[in-house]
């Protein structure tokens, strides 16, 4: 009896609020997919970019002074060091979308 008409009418705004907000987080959630998705092209894109400037680099290193090794220059570390934070940024992306994908694969990982 407490679920009859009085109470809906009582509770309307509480109700109308629980439905929204159930709306926005299945919203929140199918959106985060796509934002990863877009997230992983544009760090593949920024690695491909570092990896055409490291080549680079090397190349002026071995024209210019062909003598140095290549792994004492400071610009080339500064290089190196971003496509390592790159590379981890997409592994954590890719495995985060695996998991949305693959629900089953991060249960059997828990148990």
């Amino acid at each position: 009896m407490s679920e009859g008409f009085r109470y809906k009418m009582q509770h309307l705004g509480d109700i109308m609020v629980g439905k929204l907000t159930k709306i926005c987080s299945a919203i929140k959630e199918s959106t985060r997919g796509i934002i990863l998705t877009y997230d992983i092209h544009d760090l593949e894109k920024e690695r491909i970019n570092l990896i055409r400037d490291i080549g680079r680099r090397i190349v002026i290193i071995r024209k210019n002074h062909p003598e140095l090794d290549i792994f004492r220059d400071d610009l080339l570390m500064e290089l190196f060091f971003r496509l390592d934070k790159i590379e981890a940024g997409l592994e954590d992306r890719e495995r985060e979308r695996k998991d949305r994908l693959d629900p089953t694969n991060l249960a059997a990982e828990e148990a």
